[in-house]
């Protein structure tokens, strides 16, 4: 997979991208990529722990699905 050789702090730029994306039809993908290289880093945090890495994670994933919801929403209006 891509997404596997991303390191501690690697998927906050992806994050920031999508938090920043004004493109409405890229941000889809944005948050996509975003998502699994959060999830991507939680899998390899199970085995290597990051303090304070979790919460931050849990954070980004939980802005990231109301982004999702945001965007949905306008684009059904």
């Amino acid at each position: 997979m891509e997404n596997l050789r991303f390191r501690s702090g690697d998927w906050r730029p992806l994050y920031e991208a999508a938090l920043l994306e004004p493109d409405g039809g890229k941000l889809a993908e944005r948050i996509t990529k975003a998502r699994n290289a959060i999830l991507d880093h939680i899998e390899e945090c199970l085995v290597h722990p990051i303090p304070g890495e979790q919460t931050a994670m849990d954070d980004a994933l939980r802005s990231l699905r109301r982004l999702a919801k945001i965007a949905a929403e306008t684009s059904a209006a």
